[in-house]
């Protein structure tokens, strides 16, 4: 590569060009193995409200943030890492926070900028507008990753991509072709959190602040979950209501007795005091914080108090 290339290549983000330093070209996942979550809304809400103590405030889009979850939920096996899960909103102006970082573990979502491909923003706008999974297009390419290994390159401490989504995939979703575009995550001067005004172009990275790229990539390296999108494959499903009729989420006989009263749901008949069928139900709930312990509920939940239909 030639001192011109080099100079234009680092400038763009060093992202999307052929860097010897990059290590293998090519992806060694099985996407075969991954499979994308139901678009019923019953089979959505039974898995998405085990998650309902996941992002309290609200921060991320509902609709993307249950797709990450479910699709999280979906692949668990095929998942290493499982404290992190990080959603991206294309769809949104880059000087807004539009990556999100989601501690499966605590509950917090961390919210923080990056960058689109200038292929996706020809009119320099502010807007990824289309998306590609092609070599040379420059443009970012929706759907779900797993993170994967940290390499210095042109930019330090960089971090790889290997897509799960198939060309013909909902929602314009196609990239499979991330790890050999050599689309990856790295620090970019030209991005910066405390920027509320348009942030720079890369050639398809998601490009973050360099004041946080390297403890972000040192977090979620080596497979995490991240999911690029700018709309929902279904309709959100949203949290657990009191009143539906169905003992889900964090609802318990104290918190929502309407649903949850009566034995099948620990709570026994209405007015009495219940007792719990499952020696640990009393743990078995989303918790939005403490000691590592809230991923376990998140996980353990799962089948618990979910009967009746």
């Amino acid at each position: 590569m030639n001192r011109a290339l080099l100079t234009t290549a680092f400038l763009l983000g060093a992202c999307g060009t052929d860097d010897p330093e990059l290590g293998t070209i090519e992806s060694e996942l099985d996407i075969s193995a991954f499979t994308l979550p139901s678009t019923d809304a019953a089979a959505r809400a039974e898995i998405v409200r085990r998650y309902d103590a996941i992002d309290p405030t609200n921060k991320v889009p509902r609709g993307l943030l249950e797709d990450a979850l479910l699709y999280f939920d979906a692949n668990q096996t095929h998942i290493p890492k499982k404290r992190y899960v990080v959603v991206i909103d294309m769809s949104l102006h880059s000087g807004k926070d539009r990556y999100w970082l989601v501690d499966l573990q605590s509950g917090a979502v961390e919210p923080h900028k990056v960058s689109h491909g200038n292929g996706s923003d020809p009119d320099n706008n502010g807007y990824a507008d289309t998306f590609s999974n092609v070599s040379g297009s420059n443009k970012t390419s929706l759907g779900f990753y797993l993170t994967g290994e940290i390499y210095d390159g042109a930019h330090a401490h960089s971090m790889r991509l290997d897509g799960l989504s198939a060309a013909g995939s909902p929602n314009e979703m196609a990239n499979t072709n991330a790890r050999s575009r050599y689309i990856v995550v790295h620090e970019a001067a030209y991005v910066s959190d405390t920027n509320t005004g348009q942030q720079g172009r890369s050639n398809g990275c998601p490009a973050l602040d360099p004041d946080i790229e390297v403890d972000m990539v040192d977090r979620i390296h080596g497979g995490s979950l991240m999911y690029i999108a700018t709309k929902p494959l279904a309709a959100p499903v949203g949290r657990a209501t009191c009143g539906d009729s169905l003992c889900d989420g964090t609802e318990d006989p104290t918190s929502c007795d309407v649903d949850c009263a009566g034995p099948d749901y620990g709570g026994g008949p209405v007015g009495e005091p219940g007792t719990d069928e499952d020696p640990d139900a009393a743990t078995a709930g989303c918790s939005a914080g403490g000691g590592g312990a809230g991923f376990a509920l998140v996980l353990a939940v799962a089948g618990l108090r979910r009967r009746r239909r």
